[in-house]
């Protein structure tokens, strides 16, 4: 083999290696990372890292986080105060815009409703031992999933 060969095969190696690297950080930035996020006091949940989060305060006991870097709104009301009956008229009035014409359907051993209008997944959640109740409205069934299966409250 002359020195011409030798050159050419480790510059094949070289840019191999480089396309390798490449793909590998490709890969990674595609991969959503998710953490621990408390929604309410007695209510949490694995939602993905994002840098496009607003939280709005709707009424004292009303709060809306919206991620529009990853399609997520999560609306949270707590029953236990006193405005309850304009609570119950909120919350109605946002889960009955996600639902309208959505059908129901299982992610995650949970019922959510599927709107294929918008491309919305809806999940509700008001569990029995608090006065919670969260609403998760999100674009894809695969983060809809993981966020679902991590609720604890």
């Amino acid at each position: 083999m002359d020195r011409k060969d030798i050159i050419i095969i480790i510059l094949s190696l070289i840019i191999i290696a480089l396309l390798a690297i490449g793909a590998y950080n490709q890969a990674r930035e595609d991969q959503i990372i998710y953490h621990t996020v408390n929604i309410t006091d007695t209510f949490s949940l694995d939602v993905p890292i994002s840098d496009n989060v607003t939280k709005t305060q709707v009424s004292p006991h009303m709060h809306i986080v919206n991620d529009s870097q990853n399609n997520i709104e999560i609306t949270s009301f707590n029953m236990g105060n006193e405005s309850t009956m304009d609570l119950i008229g909120d919350g109605s009035q946002y889960l009955y815009t996600y639902k309208l014409g959505a059908e129901q359907i299982s992610l995650s051993n949970h019922t959510v409703w599927y709107n294929s209008k918008d491309s919305n997944y809806i999940a509700f959640f008001s569990p029995e031992n608090t006065n919670d109740n969260v609403i998760i409205v999100c674009k894809d069934n695969e983060t809809m999933a993981r966020m679902i299966s991590t609720v604890k409250y």
